[in-house]
């Protein structure tokens, strides 16, 4: 979420509902049936606990898996999941990198914070995703800086200490420090590279990824395709124009950038709203899939419908032996974020959830077809009858 000031009289864009794009395309894979070892990714969008939604993790005794507890077994069934982490998990560091003394997990609205422009949370939130079964988190995005440098470099620390997966930003003590992160689940290591395209602070010392380094980008995903050890290369950049359901210009091609350099798949986050899913055969011939933005998986943003709705995305690899992986499908669940408790539920098991609206959101953002209805197991070779 990013930072805008209101002139008085005007009109705040996330009260507004913006236009529907025109339906997506089918999405298909050339390869969908070839034989091989498989797996599943599950991935979601913004983890972005709002005042009422931290109020609510803290005083749980499962803390933050409150907000999802209704998705842990969906997520769990997938063999690599990811989330972005919408902000800092700076311990004992107050607004504008103040240090100070921990107030240790709770709603103190000083160095814990849930507010729209200042978000910190204890690092508690690391476990909470890591036994929903989370496996790797984005920690590049615009909020990252909340908590200046120094929360950059303590969030990173309980990345770390807490043993999480995490890509997207460097800790001032390693500057150096490479881009990706390769996360090894069911015989296939994938590699992450997190990015960030709008910051809400300077970042003086370089320690996020900025996607509009794409130089450096480029040449990660190239350097990852020449180690026969990785079998696929997933961006994940933070991106886009706030409040829009449509992906824009700079998105898609950027987008393509990163895919015909070698990326498999694009999942991106920031405008916390879905847009388009879509395939897209690279210059050589692979068929790579663009989440353009899987909208808000948790978040206190409820002034309309559109920022309430969300997916949980799977998609399906396959390899073989002496190949990279490929895209054997694509499918998503449907979300909607429930209020009173605050809970993100299947759409079609939330009592809240207006389903005529969410069907007809999910029919102009993406190929209905893909949505998978509340049950499991989920498949790994997703689009093959």
């Amino acid at each position: 979420m990013g930072v805008h000031a209101l002139a008085e009289g005007a009109i705040d864009p996330a009260t507004v509902e913006p236009p529907l794009p025109a339906a997506s395309e089918p999405m298909t894979f050339a390869r969908a049936c070839d034989q091989g070892s498989t797996m599943t990714i599950a991935a979601v969008g913004d983890v972005l606990p709002h005042e009422g939604l931290a109020e609510q993790a803290y005083a749980s005794k499962i803390g933050f898996e409150s907000l999802w507890t209704k998705l842990v077994p969906y997520i769990s069934s997938a063999d690599m999941a990811y989330a972005n982490l919408e902000g800092p998990t700076a311990q004992g560091v107050a607004g504008r990198g103040v240090l100070t003394s921990d107030p240790g997990a709770r709603l103190d609205r000083n160095v814990y914070t849930g507010t729209s422009f200042l978000f910190n949370y204890h690092p508690r939130i690391i476990d909470d995703l890591q036994r929903s079964g989370f496996d790797i988190v984005s920690v590049a995005n615009n909020h990252s800086m909340d908590r200046s440098t120094i929360g950059v470099d303590r969030t990173v620390e309980a990345m770390i200490d807490h043993g999480m997966s995490y890509s997207g930003a460097r800790r001032i003590s390693d500057p150096g420090a490479s881009i990706s992160t390769i996360v090894e689940r069911s015989g296939f290591r994938v590699a992450w590279i997190a990015c960030t395209d709008v910051m809400n602070g300077p970042d003086p010392k370089g320690l996020l990824t900025a996607c509009g380094n794409e130089s450096q980008i480029i040449r990660e995903i190239n350097l990852l395709n020449q180690d026969r050890t990785v079998d696929a290369v997933i961006v994940t950049p933070h991106w886009g124009e706030e409040y829009h359901h449509i992906a824009s210009s700079r998105q898609r091609a950027m987008a393509r950038r990163f895919l015909d350099a070698g990326a498999l798949a694009v999942i991106g986050s920031h405008p916390h709203m879905l847009q388009e899913m879509e395939t897209y055969r690279t210059k050589d011939g692979r068929d790579t899939v663009v989440a353009y933005s899987l909208g808000n998986f948790v978040s206190g943003q409820g002034k309309r419908p559109g920022l309430k709705i969300t997916v949980l995305m799977f998609v399906g690899l396959t390899k073989r032996s002496g190949e990279k992986a490929w895209v054997n499908g694509v499918s998503y669940l449907p979300l909607w974020m429930d209020r009173a408790p605050h809970s993100v539920n299947a759409a079609e098991n939330s009592r809240q959830a207006p389903q005529a609206l969410i069907a007809n959101h999910l029919a102009h953002l993406m190929d209905p077809s893909r949505s998978l209805r509340a049950g499991l197991p989920i498949k790994t070779n997703i689009g093959c009858p």
